[in-house]
């Protein structure tokens, strides 16, 4: 069996991929904890349909930019309001978020708002990302993407939608200018985003496209012929590009409609995560409209003119990937529109901002946290951006009750000297760790014996130097008891 190479860094157990051998141990999924409004968008350019959210820390400031949609004059517009465009938050903290007054465009006569980018043309999407190569050169820093056109064609009979990315550069990440088209087919018309990948030395382009339905994989509820699905694409120079693919769900056949893909490098481990929102049509189940939240008064309204725009509801699950594009995705939620509260329960629920950033927790002595953003009360009155947060490198664990359970990892290969966990127990329960041989035999002076706590970074104490394995093929033994191992790191 071939070793894996974990090299020095961290490995956050998001997926099963080091596990051989596996008794009472599962995956565990940890759903965000609900946190405080962090910004209201209640300004006459913002509105009922903000939203696209992308969240960026800079290294100094975190930003938000949002679409801001549907013009607050308490007057029902249609879902891609009365005009759109795109607005930018700024924060020290990641908790609480102004509006800098930035004097560029004209809106009502007066340049006093937040506004980044504005077009006479309605912008469906406008997603900001922060370049990391590093011969990008400095006026293309900042990158932006947006659907430039979107055509209805006719392929073999069949109604097709097809697309064209415009890309924008910027240096500040305010000041936008536009390039060109990227050369890449697809629909786009979601919020797709690209990134730079160290590792293989390219962009990675995320985005929006379609695919016919098959029926012998799809869900309960599906009414659709066709499926919204997400693709990527590479490229060396952001110019040439290669021929979309389709992520890889493995042996998860199930075609789910996901509207937003979410996709980013996790920043502290080589690994890839995204928090799509996916979306269903519940109109068989009519009972229980009548009883949902009535979002403003306008569910009747929007059931009758647009049908699934009032039946359909959607919501945000977790998928995560090693290589960025075979993903291992959840089918159970990972957040739902929560308890009703005559906002909610609607198309238009569950978009969470791409990004996740790290922020300090809000107790004394406490670990920094996860924070990520959540847009509330759409189409129902002017949205609001609520902060949920979760334990760093906590998305997944391995996870044991109260029997206990092990794993024998597969083979695997580090360099360090050092070794620290992210995990918590209860009282009675523990984590051990044991180093052994190819063969599962554990190796003399390599036990961390019995941890307990609960702690993001506990050093392993062993009797012997970790250095002196390094390179070495070797397998960890994790025994557990009522406990959540989240992570674990190796340095010098």
């Amino acid at each position: 069996m071939k070793a894996f190479n974990l090299g020095a860094g961290r490995e956050v157990l998001w997926d099963m991929e080091l596990a051989d051998k596996v008794t009472g141990v599962s995956l565990h999924m940890h759903k965000p904890v609900r946190k405080n409004v962090v910004l209201d968008c209640n300004e006459p350019w913002e509105g009922e349909h903000c939203g696209y959210g992308s969240m960026i820390f800079d290294g100094e400031r975190y930003r938000l930019y949002y679409r801001g949609a549907g013009a607050n004059d308490g007057v029902w517009k249609e879902e891609s309001g009365s005009h759109s465009l795109w607005c930018l938050a700024l924060s020290d903290d990641g908790k609480t978020f102004t509006k800098p007054n930035l004097g560029m465009f004209e809106y009502n006569g007066s340049k006093d708002n937040n506004i980044v980018h504005m077009e006479s043309r309605m912008i469906d999407n406008f997603s900001v990302q922060l370049d990391t190569n590093p011969d990008c050169p400095p006026d293309e820093k900042y990158k932006a993407l947006s659907l430039d056109d979107l055509k209805e064609v006719t392929v073999n009979g069949e109604k097709k939608y097809v697309g064209s990315l415009m890309y924008y550069k910027s240096a500040d990440g305010i000041h936008f200018t536009p390039v060109g088209i990227l050369h890449v087919k697809g629909t786009f018309d979601s919020l797709n985003f690209v990134m730079w990948d160290e590792r293989i030395g390219k962009y990675r382009l995320y985005f929006r496209d379609f695919h016919p339905l098959d029926r012998e994989h799809g869900i309960e509820y599906e009414a659709e012929a066709h499926v919204r699905d997400i693709r990527v694409a590479f490229s060396e120079d952001f110019v040439n590009w290669t021929e979309p693919q389709l992520l890889d769900y493995g042996d998860d056949k199930l075609e789910i409609q996901f509207y937003t893909n979410g996709i980013a490098k996790y920043h502290r481990a080589n690994i890839f995560y995204g928090m799509p929102t996916r979306y269903i049509d519940r109109s068989p189940d009519k009972i229980n409209y009548q009883y949902l939240p009535d979002v403003g008064g306008f569910r009747p309204m929007l059931i009758q003119k647009h049908g699934r725009g009032g039946t359909a509801i959607t919501e945000a699950t977790v998928m995560t990937s090693r290589d960025g594009v075979s993903f291992r995705r959840t089918n159970e939620a990972f957040l739902t529109p929560g308890i009703e509260n005559g906002d909610n329960w609607v198309y238009g629920d569950g978009y969470i901002v791409r990004g996740m950033v790290e922020t300090a927790s809000d107790f004394k002595g406490e670990p920094n946290e996860l924070s990520l953003y959540v847009g509330t009360g759409y189409r129902a009155r002017p949205v609001t951006f609520e902060r949920y947060t979760i334990r760093m490198d906590g998305l997944f664990s391995w996870g044991a009750g109260f029997e206990g359970g092990e794993v024998l990892t597969k083979p695997l290969t580090f360099d360090g000297g050092r070794m620290s966990v992210n995990f918590e127990t209860s009282a009675l329960g523990y984590l051990q760790i044991d180093i052994c041989d190819e063969n599962g035999e554990p190796l003399e002076g390599y036990s961390t014996g019995r941890l307990f706590g609960n702690t993001t970074a506990r050093p392993c104490d062993f009797a012997k130097s970790l250095a002196a394995l390094s390179g070495q093929a070797v397998r960890l033994k994790v025994s557990m008891k009522d406990c959540e191992f989240y992570s674990f790191v190796v340095e010098s």
